[in-house]
């Protein structure tokens, strides 16, 4: 794809996930922020000549039991809740893809499911962006290396130049896991 004047679109992947606060299906608060900051700091008022890829991860439920575990009595039941599943996972990304068009900012989003260093890097190896823009938790030495660091893995192993941006102080929760 092209910006006015042929000159091809520069590529931004935007990594975005959920709030891990239970009870809380919003965007998290390091990822909003990133996003916030690609489109004040690099795209301004150029948003012709930018496209962004907005990734979603989903992790697994890896303990068994989490917001959607339900017991089903029918079918029906059953239909209703992917209904609604699919639903509320449409509606997180449109949050972000209507800021972006608000902005007058090309974008395509997408939900893949996994390890979220992983998969961010191997989207960036597949879709060769300019540049990846993530947000951080803003996590301690020994909160690294327990819950590992989204961030810190891809700055190592994407293929492209990473920006990571961290939450402001007056954003940060007193358990900074929580975001």
């Amino acid at each position: 794809m092209a910006a006015k004047g042929g000159k091809p679109l520069t590529t931004i992947m935007v990594a975005v996930n959920q709030s891990s606060v239970k009870g809380y299906p919003h965007a998290s608060i390091s990822c909003t922020g990133a996003f916030e900051w690609t489109l004040k700091k690099i795209v301004r008022s150029n948003a012709s000549g930018f496209k962004i890829l907005l990734l979603r991860v989903e992790v697994p439920d890896e303990d068994g039991f989490d917001d959607e575990d339900r017991t089903y009595g029918s079918a029906e039941d059953i239909q209703s809740m992917q209904h609604s599943f699919i639903l509320a996972r449409l509606k997180f990304l449109k949050f972000f893809v209507k800021q972006c068009h608000d902005n007058g900012v090309a974008c395509e989003a997408w939900i893949k499911q996994g390890d979220p260093r992983k998969l961010i890097s191997s989207e960036v190896k597949r879709l060769q962006p300019d540049l990846l823009v993530v947000g951080s938790r803003g996590l301690s030495f020994f909160q690294k290396i327990f819950i590992g660091s989204v961030s810190a893995y891809c700055q190592k192993n994407a293929d492209c130049p990473v920006i990571v941006i961290n939450r402001s102080p007056s954003q940060t929760p007193e358990d900074n896991a929580e975001d």
